[in-house]
């Protein structure tokens, strides 16, 4: 009995070789990076309204503008953003404070002043929230870009939870004097 021959032309073999090349270069191209997978999840918020997180709730009041920031005995003139927040731990209180409060303008990132006493590095409470506010010295001549204000537990933001708000800088409204204000129990 003849046997039949069962492989595949040479053009056939190049072609399916080609293809199978093609296609891994496709799942290169779709496979996320390590920062993509490591990245923290956002949780987009809007002004007035509680944003969860896996161990992070907050609700942004106000976002304002000042050029003469006040808080007790503190003051100093500036570029000032004030948010005014309400925030707790939802599941966890071991050593659970606000550790990354930041402000990013047009991909320039601002840290949340240490200068006045605010909800900054505040430790937390789980399901009792904090009232207080956060101030963001920004250079003099800043006033307008997106800006994105991001909230968080650990300053390794990696694999957790971060609020987001963002909002148009120009559109902030403006005061010339305001004060920051004082960290507590929030008004339920």
């Amino acid at each position: 009995m003849a046997r039949a021959d069962r492989t595949l032309p040479r053009w056939a073999a190049w072609s399916v070789g080609a293809g199978l090349v093609v296609v891994a270069w496709f799942v290169a191209l779709v496979t996320p990076g390590e920062e993509q997978i490591q990245a923290p999840m956002p949780l987009i918020a809007a002004v007035g309204e509680e944003a969860v997180g896996r161990n992070i709730a907050a609700t942004i009041s106000d976002v304002r503008r000042t050029s003469e920031l006040h808080a007790g005995d503190w003051s100093a003139e500036g570029n000032w953003i004030v948010v005014d927040l309400d925030v707790a731990s939802v599941t966890s209180e071991d050593l659970v404070s606000l550790n990354h409060a930041e402000l990013v303008v047009d991909g320039v990132r601002y840290g949340a002043s240490e200068r006045p006493d605010s909800l900054f590095r505040e430790q937390l409470s789980a399901g009792v929230p904090i009232g207080g506010g956060l101030a963001f010295e920004l250079p003099a001549d800043l006033d307008s870009g997106d800006a994105t204000l991001e909230l968080a537990l650990s300053s390794d933001r990696r694999l957790d939870s971060m609020i987001v708000l963002e909002f148009d800088l120009g559109a902030v409204p403006t005061a010339p004097s305001d004060e920051l204000p004082e960290t507590g129990w929030a008004n339920l």
